[in-house]
């Protein structure tokens, strides 16, 4: 079996000629392994593979990276809803604190929201190929 070579170009594309298999810069979606490019068969598809044998067609793939883009944003929304809630609960035991500390609690809170409704518009804004 012939070693994997490491493409040197920046792009994400593989390179159409390839007939040998060569690393790419994308991640499994299913094991965050690295992934390969390869052609397979004797009409030379194309298929990616990493490490542990997950293998994946473009379309499947693009489908799981797609997937898996749309639950890291749901995770980091959910993550700065979260901030607020434990900002405010701190604020609220604050009521002796001093007014820098509290204000710079109250500019927290409202740049946390701001990302959470960018985010979300994010999401909302976004429409994977079918």
């Amino acid at each position: 079996m012939k070693q994997a070579r490491r493409r040197t170009t920046s792009s994400l594309s593989p390179p159409s000629a390839a007939r040998e298999p060569c690393v790419v810069p994308i991640s499994c979606p299913d094991c965050f392994g690295v992934l390969r490019f390869e052609r397979e068969g004797p009409h030379g598809h194309l298929l990616y593979r990493c490490q542990v044998d997950h293998r994946y067609a473009p379309a499947s793939l693009l489908d799981a990276k797609e997937a898996q883009l749309e639950r890291s944003l749901w995770s980091a929304a959910l993550l700065l809803k979260q901030l607020v809630y434990v900002y405010e609960d701190l604020l609220a035991e604050m009521k002796t604190a001093g007014g820098r500390r509290r204000a710079q609690i109250r500019r927290r809170i409202n740049e946390v929201r701001k990302q959470c409704l960018a985010i979300r518009a994010m999401i909302e804004a976004s429409h994977a190929v079918e």
